[in-house]
Parts: C-alpha cells; sequence; structure tokens
C-alpha cells in the first residue's frame, strides 16, 4: 500500500492518495506544502516515509528527513511551517497495531496459572489430613493405643479436614465465578484493533504470525 500526503491546490485541503485513488479531507494546509509532498509505503507491517521532492520539507521527530522508517508513535510535520500531520486521519489506511495484545495475553495467562497453583496448594494441603490419619493408626498399632500422641494425630486430621471443607465449599462457586471473570474480561479486549473481531484463545505468538487480520484483513504491525 502508498499513501501519498500532499495539498489540493483547488482548496488547500489535505489530500491523501491510498494507491491512486484520491481521499479529500477537511484538514487546511499551508500552501508551502507541495501537493505530492511525502508518501507512506505499508509492507509487511512496516510503514516506510519517502519524500516526493528533494526540496520539500519533511520533519519526523523534529528531524528533517528524506526517507525513514516510522511507526504511528512519530511525530511527522510538512512544509517550512511544520504542519503536524494527525495520524488519526491516517488510521484507516495504515495497518493495525497489535503490541499492545501481547499484555493483554500474558496477563490472562498469568491469572489462570495463579488459580492453577492455588487450587492445587489446596489440595496439596487437604491430602495432609490422610497423611495425619495414617500417622495416627500406625502410631496406635505400634503402641497398643497406650501413647496419648495419635489423639493429637487425629485432632488435626480432623481440623484439616474441617476447615478444607469449609473452603472447598466457598471456592466451589468463587473460583468458576473468577474463571469467568478473566474469560469475558479477556474476550472482550484481545481482539482486532480495527473490526474488533476475538481472536480466541490463541496464543499471542500465532496472532502475531499473520501480516493481517483474518477478518478483515486489515494489516498488522507489532
Amino acid at each position: 500500500m502508498e499513501i501519498v500526503l500532499g495539498r489540493d491546490i483547488s482548496n488547500s485541503s489535505l489530500l491523501l492518495n491510498v494507491d491512486g485513488k484520491e481521499q479529500t479531507t477537511t484538514v487546511s494546509l499551508p500552501t508551502n506544502i507541495e501537493p505530492q509532498h511525502c508518501k507512506l509505503i505499508i509492507k509487511d507491517g512496516r510503514i516506510y516515509l519517502k519524500n516526493c521532492n528533494i526540496n520539500n520539507f519533511t520533519y519526523v521527530n523534529g528531524q528533517i528527513v528524506e526517507s525513514k522508517f516510522i511507526s504511528p508513535k512519530d511525530k511527522i510535520e510538512l512544509g517550512s511551517d511544520r504542519f503536524t500531520i494527525d495520524w488519526k486521519i491516517l488510521k484507516p489506511f495504515l495497518p493495525a497495531d497489535i503490541s499492545h495484545l501481547k499484555q493483554i495475553w500474558d496477563e490472562y495467562e498469568n491469572e489462570n496459572l495463579s488459580l492453577q497453583i492455588k487450587e492445587r496448594k489446596f489440595n496439596a494441603i487437604r491430602s495432609a489430613t490422610g497423611i495425619f490419619t495414617m500417622l495416627a493408626l500406625v502410631l496406635t498399632f505400634a503402641t497398643g493405643g497406650k501413647n496419648n500422641w495419635y489423639y493429637l494425630l487425629y485432632g488435626t486430621a480432623i481440623f484439616i479436614s474441617t476447615i478444607s471443607f469449609i473452603k472447598a465449599y466457598i471456592d466451589s462457586s468463587k473460583i468458576p465465578q473468577r474463571r469467568m471473570e478473566i474469560g469475558h474480561k479477556f474476550q472482550r479486549n484481545y481482539v482486532c484493533p480495527r473490526c474488533k473481531h476475538s481472536f480466541g484463545n490463541q496464543p499471542f505468538e500465532f496472532v502475531a504470525q499473520n501480516t493481517q487480520c483474518p477478518y478483515c484483513k486489515t494489516q498488522f504491525i507489532h
């Protein structure tokens, strides 16, 4: 894709020529900006800015340039008056930045992993009930019931079992509800920035392998 930025000589407004098709805007430009001032070449998810004429003044982040790889985070200024181009005007024609989806995916994985770890720790603690019970039985048989330590072991086993039952009862609704909240938040945010179509449960590294959205065909950068 190629987008030529320039001034409409009929009314001095910003004119975009997107792959040969003119796109008019209502943005007024200074007269020192050329009809074909510079162009953005978009290929493989990267944006390359190139001056259309060596005599044109084009700035990127305050530095005058002839050509440069840029991103939507950079500041583009045209002409000797250094008119700033608003990226919002270019957004419909540019690749969609999906770099923020990595953080969304990482948070989703970490939150699910945290729930799994909590469940496994709880199951490990609950399994201690059986261990204390077995120790109490062994001690009972070994001493013929003459050692009172087995009472303590039985009591500990009963205590752990009671606490485990109460926690399991509470978590029986709490954890599934939390999983549902995490899932809904993830599906709402893990979407194409342009068409808002969800990427499902595809890991970010798989999504990032695509050069464009499989649904709206918008090109990706990350």
